[in-house]
């Protein structure tokens, strides 16, 4: 597989040179013939150097490709940059596989990519394609074919279409709507899986803070909200060396998700034979373990009192002046 690869590589880095360098050189094992990169600025001077040489790793790309730079002297915060970055690079191509500069692919990471990009181009239903498998400590995980269609947009290693992205909402606008007519209530099932999303989108709505950090809640949302589905591998293809310090958001290195191993895609895939969401199982494993949701019994008696007996929840929640409920 030394040929060069033809499908748009889109990039994003900050201040971290080691993990930057080591995403390269996986990229370098295809090369792309293009190759878009995202970078923010610094927040001070002493970052602005850590910055400045993540931006020149970029430099060593020694093969022939057309590599177009994004990079802002503001710092603009993770959600901003991010957004905006892949709203510059969807104006020039219709198609992308984007990584960020902790996610290291496995080479067959891309080829997979490159397939199901071209399979599912002209299917809206089909908005995402995810390198990650967080299945790993699912007992009970079964996929027959090389990737599940899921409800879940995972984006530690991902690929997508400019008509999915075209519908994207970084400050969510549509979300008081959706929320009014019980949008959710039709796409998920599960209660505690609705609460906490729309925990989620009201706070990123409603709140500046809420969406410097994040842009893939909105991307999350975005699938959702379009009845869209999103395409699992079997196996995982994706580990995130990202954590530990000068991490953002992924700060804990016991984290479960950190450095997950990775395996190579068996070609040629296996494809499903119809497009429905068919491992509701492997999803309902990812809501609850690696979200967290409803997880340990403090959290599933809440949840069941403010759902099933919200008069007696409210009331309880007066008694105790600290809100433990």
């Amino acid at each position: 597989m030394t040929k060069q690869f033809d499908v748009p590589i889109l990039l994003t880095v900050y201040r971290r040179v080691d993990t930057t360098e080591k995403t390269l050189n996986a990229i370098r094992q295809v090369r792309p013939k293009q190759l878009f990169v995202i970078a923010d600025g610094a927040r001070n001077a002493e970052e602005k150097i850590k910055c400045d040489a993540a931006r020149a790793v970029v430099d060593q790309v020694d093969w022939e490709c057309e590599v177009k730079k994004n990079f802002s002297e503001m710092n603009m915060n993770c959600g901003p940059r991010i957004a905006s970055g892949l709203e510059w690079a969807f104006g020039q191509v219709d198609r992308a596989i984007i990584l960020e500069d902790d996610c290291l692919p496995e080479e067959s990471f891309f080829y997979y990519c490159r397939e199901l990009l071209e399979k599912y181009k002209d299917n809206p239903k089909i908005m995402q394609i995810a390198g990650l498998n967080t299945q790993q400590g699912n007992k009970k995980f079964q996929c027959a074919d090389s990737y599940y269609f899921s409800q879940v947009a995972q984006t530690w290693g991902w690929a997508t279409w400019r008509r999915a992205f075209d519908s994207y909402e970084f400050f969510l606008d549509s979300w008081p709507e959706m929320k009014r007519n019980k949008k959710l209530d039709k796409i998920l099932a599960n209660y505690a899986v609705r609460e906490y999303w729309s925990n989620l989108f009201d706070n990123i709505h409603d709140n500046k803070k809420g969406r410097d950090g994040t842009w893939d809640v909105q991307w999350f949302y975005n699938v959702l909200i379009h009845d869209g589905v999103s395409i699992a591998p079997k196996r995982n293809l994706i580990t995130n060396i990202g954590f530990g310090e000068g991490a953002g958001s992924t700060v804990n290195v016991l984290d479960q998700n950190a450095n997950m191993p990775r395996y190579p895609m068996e070609f040629p895939l296996q494809h499903p034979r119809e497009i429905k969401f068919n491992n509701p199982q492997a999803d309902n494993y990812t809501f609850w373990y690696i979200y967290d949701i409803n997880k340990g019994a403090r959290k599933k008696v809440k949840s069941f009192l403010r759902h099933s007996l919200p008069g007696p929840y409210r009331w309880l929640k007066k008694i105790f002046k600290k809100n433990t409920l």
